[in-house]
């Protein structure tokens, strides 16, 4: 009989395999999951594999070729991207993409095995409290339109639910879209249920969030207590089901910036010890820009428990490389490529083989 774990607030979630978390396995994986170790001995890159990857078993298997060509050892997979799942999920419902085709109706654990058996490691990546950002609504089993009263509200209890797309824009949030209120116990409870499902289900090697913030300008006051109890939770999740299981999150670039206006402290989260790396945007164009920034960092940020994002159309490979070295100086052990689209379509990026390929840590 399957175990069930219950969630406060919320209905349980049923635990598939009654086995012990270091050897649970998908009936399409062999092998147990390798307990998730942060930080390595040379130089390493990961790279943000987007949700387009998932969208067909040929979409998959070219970004697949573009991570094993570029030398990257670790994915971020992004199962979730608008409180969606990439899988047959009994918490959130499948994406605008579906239904996928016959052969491909799992397209998270179709990936996920492939993955694990090229010795590709794989954090699930989810978009926490993004929920929507397209001007066409989605469905009506869709949280947007389902639950209207669980979004973020502005300062005079106006909810940004309320407003257009076009109002979101002039409002300084072009690129993002609606945001879900962590404050709101429903939110953190079946974000949390999607995660423990998630995890009981496959081996991944850790979990990776991302939009866990406030919007711009929308924090409230205590907006970053809010948010790293929703962290902490999620910490105490996989330590009770999954403790060989990494979290991670991918962060503003500059950590005052990030707590006083999105409500994201994640220098005080690794501080505690509820996430186990944090993986900052440092969108920069340069390999001493990059460095101007995490040299900033308050010496209670372990570099030793960060991986440097950088956005590939906007800087070219000689300079991810300088920026590898130099932040291996410093401690840091590698950086995250956003994204595995951009290592195909970019023009600098096209024909790179082997980024990383003679450099060692110093």
């Amino acid at each position: 009989m399957a175990a069930m774990l219950a969630v406060a607030g919320g209905p349980p979630v049923a635990r598939a395999t009654p086995v012990p978390p270091a050897t649970a396995r998908s009936s399409t994986l062999s092998g147990p999951v390798v307990p998730y170790q942060p930080g390595h001995q040379t130089p390493a890159c990961d790279v943000w594999v987007v949700r387009s990857a998932l969208s067909s078993r040929t979409a998959w298997e070219e970004a697949l070729a573009a991570v094993e060509r570029i030398g990257c050892r670790r994915i971020y997979l992004q199962v979730s991207g608008r409180w969606d799942a990439f899988y047959p999920s009994q918490v959130f419902g499948p994406p605008a993409t579906a239904p996928f085709a016959p052969g491909w109706e799992d397209p998270f654990g179709e990936a996920l095995a492939e993955a694990r058996a090229r010795g590709i490691e794989v954090h699930a990546w989810v978009n926490a409290m993004l929920a929507w950002s397209a001007e066409e609504p989605p469905g009506a089993g869709h949280v947007f339109r389902s639950h209207p009263d669980w979004f973020v509200a502005d300062a005079r209890g106006r909810s940004m639910r309320s407003l257009s797309r076009a109002e979101l824009d002039r409002r300084g949030l072009r690129g993002e879209g609606w945001f879900l209120d962590p404050a709101v116990l429903e939110v953190r409870t079946e974000l949390r249920r999607f995660i423990l499902e998630l995890v009981l289900r496959y081996p991944v090697n850790g979990v990776h969030l991302d939009y866990i913030r406030y919007p711009a300008g929308w924090a409230p006051l205590g907006g970053a207590v809010t948010v790293g109890y929703l962290v902490g939770l999620i910490r105490d999740d996989l330590a009770r089901v999954r403790p060989d299981v990494g979290l991670s999150a991918a962060v503003l670039p500059v950590p005052e910036v990030a707590r006083e206006t999105f409500g994201q402290d994640w220098a005080e989260w690794l501080e505690r010890g509820i996430l186990d790396e944090a993986v900052p945007m440092v969108y920069r164009d340069d390999a001493a820009a990059i460095g101007r920034i995490v040299d900033a960092y308050p010496d209670r940020v372990a570099r030793g428990r960060l991986r440097i994002g950088v956005r590939l159309d906007g800087i070219d490979p000689g300079e991810v490389r300088r920026a590898v070295q130099e932040l291996a100086r410093e401690g840091v052990p590698g950086v995250a490529l956003f994204s595995h689209n951009l290592l195909m379509e970019d023009r600098a990026w096209r024909g790179v083989t082997d980024l990383l390929a003679g450099l060692s840590r110093p």
